[in-house]
């Protein structure tokens, strides 16, 4: 093959793997921030049913604890013992 022929068509193929030419001009800045949030955006959506189901538990938890306190509104005092109002704590 002489070297003053130029190459074939069917073996001139950009390099995949090589980056972007020196001279191109760098992708704007509304695009690279959009590409660093990829990551954080992906996080959020995938982790959103977890925060939904522990939003809802914590929901259910305080209706609940409201129906109790109001259907037995010294429960917690026979369950715990409380410091009086002094502030100093007394064994029993």
């Amino acid at each position: 093959m002489n070297p003053d022929r130029s190459p074939s068509r069917r073996t001139d193929h950009p390099d995949p793997y090589a980056g972007p030419h020196p001279s191109e001009p760098l992708p704007s800045r509304g695009a690279m921030i959009a590409f660093a949030a990829l990551p954080v955006a992906t996080v959020a959506v995938l982790s959103f049913p977890t925060a939904a189901a522990v939003a809802l538990a914590t929901l259910c938890g305080a209706v609940a604890g409201a129906v109790i306190h109001r259907r037995h509104p010294n429960a917690v005092d026979r369950t715990f013992r409380l410091p009086d109002d002094d502030g100093a704590i007394r064994e029993a």
